[in-house]
C-alpha cells in the first residue's frame, strides 16, 4: 500500500487593489520607546487595513 504524502496549500487566490500607504515617524528617542517609522496601509474610504511597525524588524523570527 502506497503511503499518502500530504503537501502544504499554497495561496488560493490573490489580487492586486489600490491602497494609501502612509510613512510615520513615532517614538521620543528614547530605550523604552525607541524613534522608528511606521507604515499604515488604508483603503480608500479611509479605514486601516494594516500596519508595520519597523523596530520589529529587528526580531528574529
Amino acid at each position: 500500500m502506497k503511503s499518502k504524502i500530504n503537501y502544504p496549500r499554497g495561496t488560493d487566490k490573490a489580487k492586486v487593489i489600490k491602497v494609501i500607504v502612509t510613512e510615520s515617524a513615532i517614538g521620543n528617542g528614547t530605550k523604552e520607546d525607541p524613534a522608528r517609522l511606521i507604515y499604515q496601509y488604508w483603503d480608500l474610504k479611509g479605514r486601516l487595513l494594516a500596519k508595520h511597525d519597523t523596530l520589529k524588524d529587528e526580531e528574529v523570527i
